[in-house]
């Protein structure tokens, strides 16, 4: 147990982001609706539906990232109830 909590200290295996607060994440997606609804009132019809295309791209690119963050989490968790139930001192090999 103690190295995987060393290996994970010093990077070796790979953590996962800070989670913002509510507050923060409720703020930061007024700002981008509201910066989203002036861009939608000045641009064309066709521009607006290729920001809209690219909105799509963007918020798959986010879900990707996510998803590689739960797993990677989970992943994470999984070792160490392994080496808490196996009262296992190992680490990742490298």
């Amino acid at each position: 147990m103690k190295k995987i909590l060393h290996d994970l200290h010093h990077g070796r295996i790979p953590g996962w982001d800070s989670i913002s607060s509510i507050t923060e994440t409720d703020e930061f997606r007024e700002k981008t609706l509201s910066e989203r609804r002036y861009f939608a009132s000045i641009m064309s019809a066709e521009d607006f539906e290729r920001f809209k295309a690219w909105e799509a791209l963007h918020r798959e690119g986010h879900a990707r990232r996510y998803r590689n963050i739960y797993t990677e989490a989970f992943k994470l968790g999984v070792m160490l109830m392994c080496a808490v139930f196996m009262n296992d001192d190992g680490g990742i090999d490298e």
